[in-house]
């Protein structure tokens, strides 16, 4: 393993454990995901807008360290963040296995890793019982085993190829923004069998589209066979359901011991409800919900907690972005831009991973402009990932990070001084703005003065 590779999984491994446990308190979403988890242990039916796997995988872990479904309501048993710990860790791994397989390059694959990795907004979401780190882990895998697949040919792709696929359903079936995983793997098919001419041999061809609908689909519908078989009693989430769903959950006043009602019958039930819920949702608000078109530059966070603390100081914990990073990848995408058109021939070995980048970046963002329930700036994060691969492999381009002969022995040597002043200058601004935000990170104390020291915007308020 490289050692900037250990370097990063060690920090990444640190800075979403530190204090894992403080507060020991219900933060934000946690009163849903952790009590959802729980009822798997109870075995007592409940309702949700998303597919089921996140809840299994939070309600296994649950399991494992022991956790009492009797501490629904009470304890908050904050052991459960553990596990979306570790998918944040693991994040930041496939992040840059992924950002070096597009550009042969362990500087750049460093530096978008690293990036990520300071991120105060994902650093967040990646340390509560939440399920967003989850999601991303599985999508950016998906992604990079989709191209590791591309590598081989006979046994060794189709392996890959189905292990891209595996985990673009388990991100599918955490939340269906997982699907654009799929998408991306869809698209990256179809380029190689236009450009390959795989219609001339059509068997191999045709046997990756099956499983591009079969395996996704089968892991997507095994997560909830498995959740309706670990909830057959009552619980909150019957009234969600029709009457002859609720006929079938022990405990319910419409239970009836002959009652029946197969998976398919359970499950069109559960999705025309979570269409109904949908359809209110449209109409609701939220404080901390913003507008998709606001997310890059992160107009609006969401505060996650609050608490009195010593000495006149309070504790909070504001999801938010880290606006070196979020800000300055907009103005180097400007760069980028401006770059490759007036310095072409600088972009010659980096044109197919920007454009699979940029690809990527507007399949995460642009179908957020079709939804009109109130969204939040973590819908943003696999964005926010591409556009920062898309920004460091094009600054990379322009200024010789990228030098694949140079990797080879000095993989940190720069082609001239400016060259390294602009790579640790970026990764020094992006640390430095981590530091300034960590309290409102982590929850460390602070003064109301400290606190509006550190909203920079009006809309952060």
């Amino acid at each position: 393993m490289p050692i900037e590779l250990v370097i990063l999984t060690l920090v990444a491994a640190i800075t979403r454990f530190a204090f894992l446990y403080n507060p020991r308190a219900i933060v934000f979403d946690e009163v849903y995901f952790r009590e959802y988890a729980l009822h798997y242990k109870a075995g007592t039916y409940y309702f949700d807008l998303h597919p089921p796997l996140g809840k299994l995988l939070l309600g296994a872990w649950a399991a494992i360290a022991g956790v009492d479904a009797d501490a629904m309501g009470k304890d908050p048993a904050v052991v459960m963040r553990v596990l979306p710990a570790f998918a944040g860790t693991l994040l930041i791994v496939v992040i840059y296995l992924l950002i070096r397989k597009l550009s042969k390059s362990r500087k750049i694959a460093t530096l978008a890793a690293a990036l990520v990795l300071l991120d105060t907004a994902i650093l967040v979401e990646s340390r509560l019982i939440v399920m967003d780190s989850m999601l991303l882990l599985f999508g950016i895998t998906a992604v990079y085993a989709a191209l590791k697949a591309r590598e081989y040919t006979g046994r060794s792709q189709w392996l890959w190829f189905a292990f891209a696929l595996f985990c673009a359903g388990c991100a599918t079936s955490i939340k269906l923004t997982g699907l654009t995983a799929l998408g991306m793997i869809g698209l990256l098919w179809l380029v190689d069998v236009i450009n390959e001419k795989r219609w001339q041999n059509w068997k191999p061809a045709v046997g990756q589209a099956v499983l591009i609908g079969l395996i996704p689909l089968t892991v997507y519908m095994l997560t909830f066979a498995i959740h309706f078989a670990l909830l057959p009693k009552k619980g909150p989430g019957d009234l969600f359901m029709s009457q002859q769903f609720q006929s079938v959950l022990k405990g319910d006043p419409l239970y009836k011991e002959d009652a029946k009602m197969g998976f398919i019958a359970k499950f069109k039930d559960l999705n025309k409800s979570i269409h109904v819920y949908e359809v209110q949702l449209n109409t609701g608000t939220h404080p901390y919900a913003s507008k998709w078109y606001t997310w890059p530059i992160a107009k609006r966070g969401v505060y996650t907690y609050t608490a009195p603390a010593d000495d006149g100081k309070s504790r909070y914990i504001y999801a938010n972005a880290n606006p070196a990073i979020w800000w300055g990848t907009l103005l180097g995408a400007l760069v980028v831009v401006i770059g490759w058109i007036f310095k072409r021939q600088r972009f010659s070995r980096q044109k197919w991973p920007l454009i699979f980048l940029g690809v990527g970046w507007m399949a995460n963002f642009l179908p957020f402009s079709l939804i009109v329930r109130p969204m939040f700036l973590y819908h943003y994060f696999f964005a926010l990932i591409f556009s920062i691969g898309f920004v460091v492999v094009g600054l990379g381009a322009l200024a010789g990070w990228n030098d694949e002969d140079n990797d080879k022995d000095r993989p940190f040597a720069f082609p001239s001084r400016w060259s390294a002043l602009l790579y640790w200058g970026i990764l020094g601004a992006g640390l430095a703005a981590f530091l300034y935000f960590s309290p409102i990170t982590y929850g460390t104390p602070l003064t109301p003065q400290g606190l509006e020291s550190r909203m920079w915007l009006s809309s952060w308020r």
